[in-house]
């Protein structure tokens, strides 16, 4: 997988495309980066928001009238993608696919592996013993098969997620390089982000992390500081 970064906007919001053997993900296309990532995608396979705030979904609108391609967007977020509900002059564009809490997707070359066959996981955990299960498992260990997970942590947005794909893990406005997010817009609710801190503290594993703002981190760095945030939001 190779990772193309930049960030756009009066706010530099991140734009990332991540490139892999089936296909191109674009996550959270801010303003102005259609042209670029027109000019960088060679085959692009989803859209994918980390949470709905315009800065990361501007662009939202422009991309889906050039791919025909899915937009995922975390579902307590999807009124964000509905309407201009900041008067700020958006296009508004509504996700293909409202993405449930913690829901993982599967991807092939072809895009979307849709309906029952994106359950291959659980199925083949509950069929583990089966022929069928374990060729189920293989291809889901396949290379031609990417997953996709979205891992919720609400309090900056009620639908703020974390996207996982292979080794990449996009923390949007969650989680940055020596900060969090903030938890007094509207829409937002400190008691919910409280809550996710206290989550993100106790991930068992360390990966790197890519904000929706300023450099890359990783999650045993955040992990350092992630009490002295809960207090100051206390």
């Amino acid at each position: 997988m190779n990772l193309l970064q930049k960030a756009f906007g009066i706010y530099q919001t991140n734009c990332y495309i991540l490139q892999t053997n089936i296909g191109d993900f674009i996550i959270d296309p801010g303003m102005d980066s259609t042209g670029w990532v027109v000019e960088s995608t060679k085959h692009p396979i989803a859209i994918l928001n980390t949470h709905g705030h315009f800065d990361h979904i501007w662009c939202n609108y422009e991309l889906k009238a050039k791919f025909d391609i899915p937009l995922l967007c975390p579902k307590e977020d999807c009124f964000m993608l509905e309407s201009d509900c900041f008067n700020l002059n958006l296009n508004p564009y509504p996700a293909d696919i409202k993405v449930e809490n913690n829901q993982i997707f599967y991807f092939n070359k072809n895009g979307l592996i849709k309906d029952g066959e994106k359950d291959l996981e659980s199925k083949s955990k509950v069929e583990s013993n089966s022929k069928t299960a374990s060729t189920k498992s293989n291809m889901i260990e396949s290379s031609e098969i990417i997953e996709v997970e979205f891992m919720f942590f609400p309090g900056h947005t009620p639908g703020c997620s974390m996207i996982k794909i292979g080794d990449f893990i996009f923390s949007g406005d969650f989680i940055f390089k020596r900060s969090i997010g903030r938890s007094d817009f509207p829409y937002s609710n400190k008691e919910d982000m409280i809550a996710s801190l206290k989550k993100f503290k106790n991930i068992p594993y360390n990966m790197a992390l890519y904000p929706g703002h300023g450099e890359s981190t990783t999650i045993k760095e955040e992990q350092k500081i992630i009490d002295t945030w809960i207090k100051t939001i206390c």
